[in-house]
């Protein structure tokens, strides 16, 4: 089945819609309970991913996926590989209604010539450190916010920002699903390292030789579904979508060996303490 193209001013306008839907939806909710406090919220699991072998890839692979979080009073994170901090929160009248800042450091792994045969002449791309930020603002079950990052390890040497808009929804106290719309700009650092094909590349590899500029990088949907076997044991489901936009969909890594159309899916088990 062949997927409709998406424009990158189509993009950006559903984009900017999706995450005015927060403030837009924030209608007058009853009165929330405070959850019970602890110092420490600590989730450890694994599971498996069914994803492409490459962002831009048609080719997909399962790999495992460790999951591990770690939330210290609401204070200090860690999520994968992501480190951060809320350096400055402002509560509202709920619980769930809160404007939070902070900083953020991620480790994001590289890309090996090795992962597929459509890379083989590209060389590798070393894992990079990322320093950054986030705002994130929450109304009830509505959450939107930014995520910028600028590597810092002389890996890509790129920046990026991530704008993200998200819903939670209980249909029961063991099931949960949160949603989430997102798109990501990139400058032309990153694009070219992971787009772009020098010129030395295209004459290993055979593509043609290909410069990647600034843009929107990627829109996406992700969806995940959470199931409390009991207090502690949780099992969850992921499925995402994302389509690359821009310059990114337009490179010959993407656009003559790949697909602008990026699935994913992913389960895991996990024990909370």
């Amino acid at each position: 089945m062949t997927l409709p193209t998406i424009s990158t001013r189509a993009a950006v306008t559903l984009a900017a819609a999706l995450l005015i839907l927060p403030f837009a939806a924030a209608a007058q909710q009853p009165p929330e309970k405070a959850p019970e406090k602890k110092d420490w919220d600590i989730r450890i699991g694994a599971g498996a991913l069914y994803q492409p072998e490459y962002e831009g890839s048609d080719d997909y692979e399962v790999s495992p996926l460790p999951l591990l979080m770690i939330n210290y009073r609401d204070l200090v994170f860690l999520r994968g590989t992501t480190l951060g901090a809320n350096v400055f929160t402002w509560q509202g009248p709920r619980p769930s209604d809160k404007l939070q800042v902070g900083p953020l450091v991620r480790y994001q792994f590289g890309r090996d010539e090795d992962d597929s045969d459509d890379l083989r002449g590209m060389g590798d791309i070393d894992a990079a450190v990322e320093l950054g930020g986030f705002l994130t603002y929450g109304i009830g079950p509505w959450t939107a916010g930014v995520t910028l990052f600028q590597d810092v390890s002389d890996s890509h040497d790129g920046f990026t920002a991530k704008f993200a808009a998200g819903h939670r929804h209980s249909f029961t106290p063991k099931l949960r699903l949160r949603s989430e719309v997102s798109t990501t700009w990139a400058d032309e650092n990153y694009t070219q390292t992971y787009f772009g094909v020098t010129a030395a590349q295209s004459a290993r590899s055979g593509m043609r030789a290909y410069t990647a500029e600034s843009g929107i990088k990627d829109i996406g949907l992700t969806l995940d579904l959470d199931y409390s076997l009991t207090e502690h044991w949780i099992v969850s489901g992921r499925l995402g979508y994302k389509r690359l936009l821009g310059d990114a969909a337009d490179s010959p890594l993407v656009e003559d060996r790949g697909s602008a159309n990026q699935l994913s899916t992913g389960v895991t088990l996990s024990y909370r303490f």
